[in-house]
């Protein structure tokens, strides 16, 4: 398929990202979802091959949360409706990953995965290296993850832990810090099948830029392809305890990294990767022996879970440090309740978090 570097569609509604950095424009602050509509926009203006696929993606809809919107109208032909047949789909974009499109399949939810994992794993991800050659098969399945809004145990689960340790699948997760723009190119370049999964709550929130969270944090970027944000209030401080946390949770991360130090006088680093599978921990090493106390938060229930991995990856640099601990936080072991009360029972929250981290401090809560 042909690629066309640098050009707009005849209604598109943003500059490029390279037009972004050249002129030094002052651009308005961006919302998470609409950072994600701009990345996939634009991918599609550079590169014909780029093609969006699933259920209701086209005009009046634009999928569930509005992702799409407007695509079907600049893109007729490369926007592709699909009926309720989430194996079908993953495998007709598998297929034409393999003849050299590069689609972009909108999973609506991410509970729906689990019809499509027969296509991922014995199909999407063996057919890179199964053949003797290695196959170029490009491929973004994203999903709406997540609870917090109430809709039931169907439609509110975290699937990341389903999709680790598939060799040539690659999981991502949709971050505060992380330009979508990038993120995309980067999961494209890998030439392997991807997921990624959105953080439905995160969606309407603005992204962290230029490296400014709020009054008293920053940010900064490290490791490779800049996968770990590493949000602090000085950059080079030894901190009390690092939080290391998927990107959906990072906002909730940093509401109570604020509390810690304004109510506690406790410092907190939040760590938040892009990439979470393979996740290198290198960039990271030295803040987590600088503080020595661990939290690492997923929304997921526990069970060989990108935590785990992580943890057990840390705890050489860990076990000879008289003081070090990682404590690993998670949702309960339930289904999720429709009710938002019960909801908030079951799934990680501010508190929860809170808690933990005066739990690692050994400062027991008063009052």
């Amino acid at each position: 398929m042909k690629k066309v570097s640098g050009i707009k569609c005849k209604r598109c509604r943003n500059l490029s990202y390279t037009e972004r950095e050249r002129n030094g424009r002052t651009m308005k602050q961006e919302k998470i979802n609409e950072n994600l509509r701009h990345a996939i926009h634009q991918l599609m203006c550079e590169d014909e091959a780029v093609v969006v696929i699933g259920e209701d993606v086209r005009e009046p809809y634009g999928g569930a949360f509005k992702i799409n919107k407007g695509l079907s109208d600049d893109f007729p032909d490369r926007v592709i409706g699909t009926p309720i047949s989430e194996e079908g789909f993953v495998n007709m974009a598998s297929g034409m990953a393999i003849m050299g499109h590069k689609p972009i399949v909108d999973m609506m939810f991410s509970d729906f995965t689990t019809l499509s994992f027969d296509p991922l794993l014995n199909f999407a991800s063996k057919s890179v290296t199964m053949y003797g050659d290695k196959l170029d098969l490009s491929m973004i399945v994203r999903c709406a993850n997540g609870g917090y809004r109430g809709y039931g145990p169907t439609h509110s689960q975290s699937m990341q832990k389903y999709f680790m340790g598939i060799p040539n699948l690659s999981v991502y997760e949709l971050s505060p810090f992380h330009d979508n723009y990038y993120v995309f190119n980067r999961m494209l370049s890998e030439k392997n099948p991807c997921i990624f999964f959105e953080e439905k709550i995160i969606y309407s929130q603005y992204r962290y830029e230029n490296g400014v969270i709020d009054e008293l944090f920053n940010y900064s970027f490290k490791g490779d392809h800049e996968n770990w944000a590493v949000a602090s209030i000085e950059e080079n401080s030894v901190p009390d305890v690092l939080i290391l946390c998927p990107g959906g949770l990072a906002s909730m991360c940093m509401k109570v990294a604020e509390k810690l130090i304004m109510a506690d006088e406790i410092e907190v680093k939040v760590a938040v990767p892009s990439k979470l599978y393979p996740c290198g921990i290198e960039a990271i090493i030295e803040d987590a022996v600088a503080a020595g106390k661990i939290l690492i938060v997923e929304e997921g229930t526990s069970g060989h879970t990108w935590g785990e991995g992580i943890a057990v990856k840390l705890y050489p640099y860990l076990n000879k440090q008289k003081d070090g601990a990682i404590e690993l936080l998670s949702s309960s072991d339930s289904i999720i309740p429709a009710s938002k009360y019960y909801e908030s029972q079951v799934l990680v929250g501010e508190q929860d978090i809170y808690e933990s981290v005066l739990k690692l401090m050994k400062i027991a809560k008063e009052g």
